[in-house]
C-alpha cells in the first residue's frame, strides 16, 4: 500500500514533520485523562521528552490514525515522548535511514520485513498496529474478470514491475481458483507505480496489486470506477500481509527498548480512543489533513477512507512465528527471495513480541 492517485497526495500532506511537543499544550488543555506523565522522569515538560523520529509508509493517511490520535490527544506527551512523524520524499530503505541516524522507527508491511530479512538486512519488527483486507484490484464493470482464474495471462500493474511480485500474487490466486495450468510467463507487466486506479482506467492494465481495500476501493469509486472490486489475499491462497508494523534495527531496539515499549503502549491507548470515541478520532483526523480546504471529491475520499479504516486497528500487537514462517515459505516458493537465504533466516532475527504484549 502506498500513494495511489494525485487526489491522495493533494489532501494528505499537512506537513513533513509534525512534532508532538508543538501539539500537546492544546490537546492536553482539552483532555483531562492524559495529563499524567508515565515516563520515568518526574515531569513531562519538553526538556524531558524522549524523541522518536518515526518514518511513515509514504504519506499520511487513515492507516496512521493511532499515531495522529496519540499526538492530537496528548497521549505521546503523557508517556514522555516527542514523536515526530516523518513523510518520505521518496520510498526509502528504512533500515539505512535508521543506521544513518535520520530515523528511529519506521512503518512497513510484513511482506517487506520478510523480504529484507532474507536479503540479510538488519531489520526487526516489534508491533503490528493495522490489519486490513486487500489484494488485487479489478473493474467488475468491464465484465471480463469475474473470478481469480480469469486473471490468467492478463496485464498486471504493480510498482515493482517487471519483478516477480505481481505475477506471484496473481498466479497464486489463479491456482487457488482451480486453474493449475496458467503459465507464470503469460502475464504482461505494467509499472503504473502506485497509481492503481489510473492504470486500469487508462487501459494500461487489467488488474493492479497490492491494494488495501479500505483505501483504494473508496478512492477508485470516487474517481469514477463505480464497480471497483478486488480479490482478497486471504481468500485465495496468498499469505495475508495487508498489515502494517513498526520496525527498527536490532541494535537500535536493544538501545531504546524501554522507549519503544512506551510507543507501543501510547499507540494502544490511542487505538482505544479510535474504537470507543470514533467521532473524536474523526475530528482529529479531519483537522490533521485539513479536510475543510479540500475539494468536494477529495472530501468524499477522506470521508470514505476514514470510515472504511476505523475497524482495522487491532488491540493485539503481537504476531506469530508461524505466520512469518508461512510468509517466508511462500516467498521462497514463488521465487521472490533466494531459497537458501529464506530457509536459513530465523523469524526471531526479524520479529519480536518482547514489547508488543
Amino acid at each position: 500500500f502506498s500513494v495511489t492517485t494525485p487526489i491522495t497526495m493533494i489532501y494528505l500532506r499537512p506537513a513533513v514533520i509534525i512534532t508532538t511537543a508543538l501539539l500537546c499544550s492544546a490537546a492536553l488543555g482539552q483532555q483531562n485523562d492524559d495529563k499524567t506523565c508515565t515516563s520515568p522522569s518526574a515531569e513531562c515538560d519538553d526538556t524531558n521528552l524522549e524523541t522518536i523520529r518515526l518514518g511513515l509508509e509514504w504519506f499520511t493517511n487513515p492507516d496512521h490514525l493511532p499515531l495522529i490520535v496519540a499526538q492530537k490527544h496528548g497521549i505521546f506527551t503523557s508517556f514522555g515522548l516527542d514523536v515526530q512523524l516523518i513523510e518520505p520524499s521518496d520510498h526509502w530503505e528504512a533500515e539505512e535511514e535508521i543506521l544513518a541516524g535520520r530515523l528511529d522507527v519506521a512503518v512497513t508491511e510484513p511482506l517487506h520485513l520478510a523480504q529484507d530479512a532474507a536479503k540479510g538486512k538488519p531489520v526487526l519488527g516489534f508491533s503490528r498496529f493495522l490489519h486490513t483486507d486487500g489484494g488485487v484490484l479489478y473493474d467488475a464493470g468491464k465484465g471480463d474478470i469475474t473470478r481469480p482464474a480469469d486473471m490468467c495471462g492478463k496485464t498486471i500493474s504493480y510498482p515493482g514491475s517487471p519483478g516477480p511480485g505481481g505475477p506471484a500474487i496473481v498466479n497464486t490466486m489463479v491456482k487457488a481458483d482451480g486453474k493449475s495450468d496458467c503459465d507464470i510467463t503469460s502475464y504482461k507487466k505494467h509499472n503504473g507505480s502506485f497509481f492503481h486506479t489510473d492504470a486500469l482506467q487508462s487501459n494500461h492494465a487489467d488488474v493492479a496489486t497490492l491494494i488495501f481495500w479500505n483505501f483504494e476501493i473508496p478512492e477508485a469509486k470516487a474517481k469514477g470506477m463505480k464497480d471497483a472490486a478486488f480479490f482478497s489475499l486471504k481468500e485465495w491462497g496468498v499469505p495475508d500481509f495487508c498489515q502494517l508494523v513498526l520496525m527498527t534495527t536490532p541494535s537500535h531496539f536493544d538501545k531504546r527498548k524501554d522507549v519503544l515499549r512506551k510507543l507501543v503502549l501510547a499507540m494502544r491507548r490511542a487505538t482505544g480512543i479510535v474504537h470507543q470515541q470514533p467521532d473524536l478520532a474523526r475530528e482529529y483526523y479531519y483537522q490533521h489533513v485539513n479536510k475543510e480546504d479540500a475539494s468536494e471529491t477529495q472530501q468524499a475520499v477522506i470521508d470514505a477512507t476514514f470510515t472504511a479504516t476505523l475497524p482495522a486497528f487491532p488491540n493485539d500487537n503481537m504476531m506469530s512465528t508461524e505466520y512469518y514462517e508461512h510468509l517466508m515459505g511462500w516467498l521462497v516458493e514463488t521465487d521472490q527471495v533466494d531459497g537458501k537465504a529464506g530457509e536459513e533466516v530465523s523469524v526471531s532475527t526479524y520479529w519480536t513480541n518482547e514489547i508488543s504484549w
